[in-house]
């Protein structure tokens, strides 16, 4: 798959002839490229974790739309939260396909501490300890805090690799959520999200990154895919390069550098 994501980009490059080859290589990509394959895994564990809609009265999930099944429970839900946390233990259904249109396997396991205004759980954290989907392996560790005017802030640390790798690309800081349109505990996939993204990443090579949301990222809980948005990198070059998921569900994403636009499909 990196082979493949490479020779895609050199591709687009020469299309545009913006720029010469030897002026601009594939490798100045790679930070773009780690980090929005990264992104597709990451940004929508936190609405796809609301989207469950658990909480007093439902701590049971519908396994047939989100393809997740219960390994465990800890915690007393019956008294929940004057009896301390809960902690649910899932696990994605290989071979099914959630209601995002994204097929997972692995183990999901959410934190729930106490009750939002509108008497739903609280979810204070949840982690994938090795989930794999779209030809990646993700370690996902996460703490969720609530902001202001009903938003939350999702402080990540995660790594992935492709499936046939070594771990690394590590990539942590902060994915503010707020929600756009749906409800977060009836329809599975009508919930959008705009996504602040203020993050620091290390790519393939161990360069390490900043990435921050020039326009918010627009996640879906109904598709497999970011939606829109767009992402500034910064490198310790000081040369500024841009990431531009476009519009609508589909794969396709833009990378920019020094003027030289590169095309990317996202597995």
């Amino acid at each position: 798959m990196k082979r493949h994501a490479t020779l895609l980009l050199i591709a687009l490059m020469l299309a545009t002839g913006c720029k010469k080859e030897d002026d601009l290589s594939s490798e100045e990509a790679n930070a773009m490229v780690d980090h929005a394959f990264t992104e597709n895994l990451v940004a929508p564990l936190f609405p796809l974790a609301q989207a469950l809609g658990l909480g007093p009265g439902r701590w049971a999930v519908d396994s047939a739309t989100f393809c997740l099944g219960l390994d465990s429970l800890v915690g007393d839900t019956g008294a929940f939260p004057a009896n301390g946390p809960v902690t649910l233990h899932l696990r994605f259904l290989g071979g099914c396909t959630g209601a995002g249109g994204r097929e997972r396997t692995g183990v999901f396991i959410l934190r729930y501490d106490s009750l939002e205004s509108d008497g739903r759980a609280r979810l204070a954290a949840f982690s994938t300890p090795d989930l794999h989907a779209a030809g990646f392996r993700l370690r996902c560790d996460a703490t969720v805090s609530p902001l202001a005017d009903g938003r939350h802030r999702v402080r990540v640390d995660s790594s992935f690799v492709w499936n046939d790798g070594a771990w690394s690309r590590r990539y942590h800081g902060n994915l503010d959520h707020a929600l756009r349109s749906g409800t977060v505990d009836s329809i599975a996939n009508d919930d959008v999200y705009d996504v602040h993204e203020e993050l620091i990443g290390q790519d393939r090579s161990g360069t390490a990154y900043t990435a921050t949301s020039g326009t918010d990222l627009e996640v879906a809980t109904g598709c497999a895919w970011v939606r829109g948005g767009t992402l500034t990198f910064v490198q310790s070059d000081e040369r500024e390069r841009v990431l531009d998921y476009g519009s609508g569900c589909n794969a396709r994403a833009d990378l920019t550098v020094a003027d030289t636009r590169f095309g990317l499909i996202i597995p």
